[in-house]
């Protein structure tokens, strides 16, 4: 039963290109960049959190340091009394504490009039922001600029940034001055550099633990039970309708392999089903050919009647006066050599008027003088009597018969009848030289005799006519196509059958089949 064409790849996506890959391979590609996008992700946001939460914290370091330093520096210059009240005096003393600051800050310090008294650079150049010095001037309270580029996850440099704090320096309640330091975020980086690398490594440890747990488990539950159905699709149009999924795992796929046994049964039925409805025909036609076969063996066998009647008319008066004849001159030939000659020919024109008469038997069958023999004496018989008549001059007959064969029930005369047209159509196709070998044998249905010749053989459409009346291969005036027509009816009638077996070039083989004899069976 023929079950269609079912691909060799099944399609779980609808891209083209995607289809490609199998199914393993597109789960761990999808979890990867599911995985990886995600991690990186919320490795990003973590970076830029912690970023954020230190540079707060370095922010209120250098507001916290910048208030120290301006409430030191007010009470430094408010110590010194009043020779120290001048502007000179308090400019030496801011002078003087700005150089106290540590080396690793880069500073600067403006007199009440924002004009520059002293600066360093301690950690690159350093210019004053007059910006942030007048608003400091006004506003009395201390200002911040963070310099910060954001880290990406994926830079290798950016900048360390810095933080610029500018202080009041206030005396006596009255500006006197303004400290701008700027104070280094390098440390910042360092540790988010650090950070970043620790959860890069998180997320590929992370995220190579997650694949496998999601691809062990997708495998199992999904590409497993997909891959067994795959393989069941293959057999199943393979003809192999006997195969049958287990019906587990999640409970979509478990209702899938329900589907494919429920559809593999399905197709079992409907194959038993055509293939009983295919045999229905075979026998139906087979009944059909045979039925043909015999309306057109009846309609023959009614021609041969027609004509053996008119030749029973013909030739029976004739023939009747020559048997009666050869009777009257046996009788009165002395024994010897003429008597032989006239008792053969007597024989054989009793013979001949009993083809005549059986002749009438095919178009009105009836009874006959049946009698339980060895159908290897009727051979041997045959032989024997086509031999002394010449007729396998330059042919050798041989072969090798049993002493005995199964009795058979039948007219003894036409079994005689079948096995001289074999022998002499044996003998008509075998070339100079040749030979016609017997053989003969016991099966469990009876018992067999073949007859083989040196021919030419036939094909199968010669074959398939040779039982046919009227039907010959041989050359005009050498055959009538009855010999065979009459074997094969001799045969059917007594329950037996007659087979050919042959090909061009290597001859052709005649067995007859014979049925047990019925007192044998009985016995």
């Amino acid at each position: 039963m023929a079950l269609g064409s079912i691909g060799e790849r099944m399609r779980f996506w609808g891209d083209p290109v995607a289809n490609t890959f199998g199914l393993r391979a597109q789960i761990l590609l999808h979890i990867l960049l599911l995985a990886g996008a995600a991690l990186l992700f919320a490795g990003f946001l973590f970076l830029r959190l912690t970023e954020s939460a230190l540079l707060d914290q370095r922010v209120s370091h250098a507001v916290a340091t910048m208030e120290v330093f301006s409430r030191t520096l007010a009470a430094t210059m408010a110590d010194g009394g009043p020779a120290e009240a001048d502007l000179r005096g308090r400019t030496r003393r801011l002078q003087d504490f700005a150089g106290s600051l540590p080396p690793n800050l880069g500073w600067g310090a403006v007199d009440r009039n924002l004009s520059p008294v002293s600066s360093a650079a301690s950690l690159g150049a350093f210019s004053l922001d007059l910006a942030d010095l007048a608003q400091v001037r006004e506003s009395r309270r201390v200002e911040i600029q963070v310099h910060y580029p954001p880290t990406g996850i994926f830079s290798v440099t950016g900048g360390d940034g810095f933080v610029v704090a500018t202080a009041p320096v206030l005396a006596e309640g009255s500006f006197a001055g303004a400290l701008q330091v700027r104070f280094s975020l390098g440390d910042v980086r360092a540790r988010i550099f650090g950070g970043r690398t620790l959860v890069l490594a998180y997320a590929l440890l992370f995220g190579t633990v997650m694949v496998g747990f999601g691809f062990y488990l997708l495998s199992r539950t999904v590409v497993r039970p997909i891959g067994r159905l795959m393989e069941g699709t293959r057999r199943v149009a393979a003809g192999n309708l006997a195969e049958v999924l287990p019906v587990e795992g999640p409970r979509e796929i478990a209702q899938l392999a329900g589907s494919f046994n429920a559809m593999t049964g399905a197709l079992a039925d409907s194959r038993r089903e055509t293939e009983a409805y295919i045999s229905s025909l075979q026998r139906t036609n087979e009944d059909l050919r045979r039925t043909q076969e015999d309306l057109v063996r009846s309609e023959k066998m009614a021609s041969v009647g027609h004509l053996a009647a008119g030749m029973a008319h013909e030739i029976g008066n004739p023939l009747g006066a020559v048997v009666g004849y050869l009777d009257l001159l046996r009788g009165e030939l002395p024994e010897g050599r003429e008597r032989e000659i006239a008792d053969r020919s007597l024989g054989e024109a009793r013979r001949i008027d009993r083809l005549v008469k059986d002749l009438l038997d095919y178009a009105a069958p009836g009874g006959g003088d049946e009698e339980s023999f060895d159908p290897l004496a009727a051979l041997v018989e045959a032989r024997d009597l086509l031999q002394h008549q010449g007729a396998f001059e330059g042919l050798s007959v041989d072969g090798e018969l049993p002493a005995m064969l199964p009795a058979v029930t039948m007219a003894r005369h036409k079994l005689l009848q079948v096995f001289v047209n074999l022998l002499l159509n044996a003998r008509d196709v075998s070339p100079p030289g040749g030979a016609v070998r017997l053989a003969a044998g016991v099966v469990k249905e009876g018992a067999w005799i073949s007859v083989r010749d040196e021919g030419e053989g036939m094909d199968g459409e010669t074959m398939a006519h040779i039982f046919d009346p009227f039907f010959t291969t041989k050359e005009p005036g050498r055959g009538r196509g009855l010999g065979l027509f009459v074997c094969h009816r001799v045969l059917d009638e007594a329950g037996g059958r007659i087979e050919v077996q042959s090909e061009p070039g290597s001859g052709c083989v005649f067995t007859v089949h014979f049925p047990i004899s019925k007192a044998q069976g009985e016995g």
